[in-house]
């Protein structure tokens, strides 16, 4: 079974790269992406690596434009992995 990270650790790290460059930290906005992140924590209860859970929120979040934002979380899964430099 893999680590389930909380939400709040997904929505800090969400915030602090802002993958959807929603300018929240200029704003200190530091709930802008609970949603996303409690969703997150969500998939990966459910058996989802990191990596496909948030692929999976960006592409249903972006569904009607076909715009996913998916390329930006490179940082933050290294991140939050522990491989950021």
């Amino acid at each position: 079974m893999s680590i389930v990270l909380p939400a709040a650790m997904i929505s800090m790290a969400l915030f602090e790269f802002d993958p959807l460059n929603t300018k929240c930290q200029e704003k200190g906005s530091f709930g802008e992406y609970d949603g996303i992140a409690e969703a997150v924590e969500g998939r990966m209860r459910q058996g989802f690596t990191l990596i496909q859970a948030l692929v999976l929120e960006f592409s249903d979040l972006f569904s009607d434009n076909k715009q996913t934002h998916t390329d930006n979380l490179d940082h933050v899964v290294a991140y939050l992995e522990g491989r950021h430099q």
